[in-house]
């Protein structure tokens, strides 16, 4: 029933080859393919999109073909870009968005220049910070879309490529997990609300021009 009600707001099909509506808050994961980058630094924001569907918003996510929607959050779609590397990640997520989305979507992806058990939310246009995949985004898309970026620290004694291709600690892996991600969860429902309220006071606007 409740799906029923919503469906005039999501406004597309809810058939397998889901298709997106024209306006929604596109939260995309990039990284490398798992199961065979699983746990690697430069899958963090794969890390955080896997703790999204399968802990932190499980009770109101479902599957609809490529994407997990929400029964609570009618205005979000979900992504994790788990079919091509790290540094292909524009064209791969590129040919999923309207280009109202492309302006209106969220990126979680792994940050160097950022310490372990930090994060940040970056605004639209700014820089890539050398981050291949950001790097592919911008070169598809331009940089009309937000960050979500998760530290990871800096190596010490080990080049940057093999730093982040290696895996997390259980000590690193620990503070992601119980520090780090529930901050990041509160930071995007914040956005998520806010948002929604913005298309419904855009529908209230436009509700009382037809009055």
């Amino acid at each position: 029933m409740l799906r029923g009600l919503l469906r005039p707001f999501l406004s597309f099909s809810l058939e397998s080859t889901a298709k997106l509506p024209k306006r929604c808050l596109f939260i995309a994961s990039i990284g490398n393919p798992e199961p065979a980058y699983k746990g690697t630094r430069h899958n963090a924001g794969h890390r955080l999109m896997n703790q999204l569907i399968e802990i932190y918003w499980k009770d109101h996510v479902y599957k609809e073909g490529p994407y997990y929607l929400s029964l609570k959050y009618p205005n979000l779609v979900l992504f994790k870009s788990n079919d091509s590397l790290m540094n292909l990640q524009g064209r791969a997520i590129q040919k999923h968005l309207t280009p109202t989305n492309r302006e209106n979507m969220i990126v979680l992806h792994d940050e160097l220049q950022r310490d372990l058990g930090k994060f940040q939310i970056r605004n639209p246009g700014t820089m890539s910070r050398g981050h291949n995949g950001l790097r592919s985004l911008d070169k598809c898309m331009g940089q009309k879309y937000r960050k979500l970026g998760i530290g990871i620290g800096r190596p010490s004694n080990s080049s940057v490529v093999d730093y982040v291709m290696g895996k997390f600690t259980p000590e690193d892996a620990e503070i992601l997990d119980f520090e780090v991600f529930p901050k990041c969860v509160a930071a995007l429902e914040k956005l998520i609300d806010e948002d929604l309220q913005q298309l419904k006071d855009v529908d209230e606007s436009t509700d009382g021009l037809n009055m």
